[in-house]
């Protein structure tokens, strides 16, 4: 059954090469250091919300217990995606920041993870600013600051953060952000060096939870897909889901690629494992392509009708989903409804690479090309290498008559990736065969 509550927000990879030998070099001693056992926390995590359930009833003056359950609730929430743990951790989070206002890091960083889970990008900033200001020498506050400043486009601040970040040893968390930063300011090179090496240190970590072990392989994956490097990242979203099988954004990734390469039968097994874990309307649009690819039109009408049934969900939650609007402008339906999430990302995202992506695709499934370059620049300014995001802006820079841009973009969309998707691959190549190369 698809539980229609849940849902996996925030959301939003390595063939190494030449730089391979630095990087054994860096990491040789934590190649010594044998793998850790996969934790099965997951398992008990029912077990561990009632106890410090128990505990907060017990005592009502007790502020770490209910910030300790409130990163119980947002783990619960990470691994199975039902938002009502995201207010259950908000609410536990406030009560113990009541409780003891001064120098709750770990209160404000479950109010922070919780604003972001219901796109409360501007909240959860304060949140976090917060903690750093009561404990500035707290990495992990510091570097959910960079996190969020991504999220709203603010990319000079995080990138001023992160040349001054105050850790010495080897952090992974750190390290994440830094992949997610290069990757958006095209090193993706640079960012898939970032993730193996925090993978490779999460991996060695005993206590690491599981969902969060599974979560860097699966970002090692989604960035080797981008580039291109299909072995691999079959390899590490193989691994993301060996360490924590209902991973559903590993699952969501898995199905994007297969359905770039027209796998169509593993891309139906794998969107619709995704959706039935987490009904997010991307996972729902790959299930329909693949029913429609494989003749099940009815369905993928079915299908659809779920996907419109989500969207009255997220409606009604305030959570935006920016995947819903381009699967429509894709699929050139409910335009207008993707026009109003598009705008409403822009609204709670600022000038953030896919906020201005987004509302240019839509604008160009509407015909309006000159409006849709304005946010196709803006989208592209730090040239980010995802092969999608360059083809959106050819298209709209051939419709805008700039043709030597869009015969760049294209070429650099299809040198990423040769078939990053399964009709606009093949467009690309139509494209440039028209413009000449």
């Amino acid at each position: 059954m698809k539980a229609p509550q849940a849902i996996v927000v925030l959301a939003t990879a390595i063939a190494l090469g030449a730089v391979w030998p630095w990087f054994a070099g860096r990491n040789a001693r934590a190649s010594l250091v044998p793998l850790a056992p996969i934790q099965t926390d997951y398992l008990q995590r029912n077990a561990l919300i009632a106890f410090y359930e128990k505990q907060a009833r017990r005592d009502t003056t007790d502020q770490i217990t209910r910030r300790m359950l409130g990163g119980q609730y947002l783990q619960r929430f990470r691994e199975t995606g039902d938002l009502n743990d995201v207010s259950r951790a908000l609410a536990v989070a406030k009560d113990s920041l009541r409780l003891q206002p001064h120098g709750n890091v770990q209160a404000l960083g479950v109010i922070a993870s919780g604003d972001i889970a219901l796109h409360r990008f501007t909240a959860a900033l304060a949140a976090e600013e917060s903690a750093v200001e009561a404990e500035p020498s707290d990495d992990n506050s510091r570097a959910q600051v960079v996190s969020i400043l991504m999220e709203i486009g603010r990319y000079e601040r995080a990138a001023h953060i992160l040349a001054r970040a105050q850790q010495t040893d080897p952090n992974p968390t750190w390290m994440s952000i830094r992949a997610r930063y290069d990757e958006i300011t095209g090193d993706l090179l640079g960012a898939r060096v970032q993730m193996e090496r925090a993978a490779a240190i999460v991996d060695r970590i005993v206590v690491i939870p599981a969902y969060t072990r599974s979560w860097y392989h699966m970002r090692e994956g989604q960035l080797a897909f981008e580039a291109g490097d299909t072995g691999s990242a079959v390899t590490q979203l193989d691994e993301a889901l060996r360490i924590f099988p209902d991973n559903a954004m590993a699952l969501l990734v898995e199905a994007k690629l297969y359905r770039a390469h027209r796998d169509w039968p593993r891309a139906l097994a794998a969107a619709t494992r995704s959706a039935e874990l987490y009904p997010l309307p991307q996972a729902l649009g790959y299930e329909a392509d693949a029913q429609r690819a494989l003749g099940d039109g009815a369905g993928a009408r079915r299908t659809d009708a779920l996907i419109r049934a989500e969207q009255r969900l997220l409606n009604a939650r305030g959570v935006n989903d920016r995947l819903l609007a381009m699967y429509y402008a894709e699929h050139h339906e409910h335009l207008q409804d993707a026009l109003v999430a598009a705008r409403s990302d822009l609204v709670k995202r600022g000038d953030e690479i896919y906020a201005d992506d987004t509302m240019a695709w839509v604008l160009a499934a509407l015909g309006r090309w000159n409006a849709a370059r304005v946010y196709a620049l803006r989208a592209t300014r730090y040239d980010t290498a995802d092969p999608e995001l360059q083809y959106h802006a050819a298209v709209i820079a051939w419709h805008t008559g700039h043709v030597a841009e869009a015969r760049r973009r294209l070429r650099t969309a299809l040198a990423a990736d040769p078939q990053f998707h399964p009709v606009y691959a093949d467009d690309a190549r139509r494209l440039l065969a028209v413009a000449g190369k």
